[in-house]
């Protein structure tokens, strides 16, 4: 059996917030974004991981507008600190949440929804372990 592997997360690139605050309104970005989106849809409409991508940063997008992170997308996810909790290990804990409810009584869960939370999660996870601010495990 071959040996187990350790894991580590590398540093995507990123665009800084301080150029995201600079540009256009989250609206616009939006706007922008969805118009480019729908150009790529005709090109990549036989990839099946594209279009659940674009649900998944759409349902991301759609949340940040809940929780009022209008300036910064990361504001919710990184507001735990103020409880004293590391942004990354609350989004580890709501994957498990969420791995939980996998486990239990299927047939009352929407398989497919509690997968793209999962998804969603990781990702938050990944973008504030990204934040310059944010220690490295």
């Amino acid at each position: 059996m071959p040996e187990p592997r350790s894991c580590t997360i590398n540093k995507i690139p990123t665009t800084p917030i301080t150029t995201l605050l600079s540009g256009p309104s989250m609206e616009e970005s939006s706007k922008q974004a969805e118009s480019k989106l729908s150009e790529l849809d005709l090109l990549l409409s036989d990839d099946p991981y594209w279009g659940i991508c674009v649900a998944l940063w759409r349902l991301l997008s759609r949340k940040r507008g809940y929780y009022g992170c209008r300036e910064n997308p990361l504001q919710n996810a990184l507001g735990v600190r103020e409880d004293g909790i590391t942004p990354w290990v609350y989004q580890l804990a709501r994957i498990g949440e969420k791995c939980r409810r996998l486990r239990g009584t299927l047939g009352t869960i929407d398989i497919i929804e509690t997968l793209k939370d999962i998804a969603g999660h990781a990702i938050v996870a990944v973008a504030v372990l990204n934040d310059e601010k944010e220690p490295r495990p």
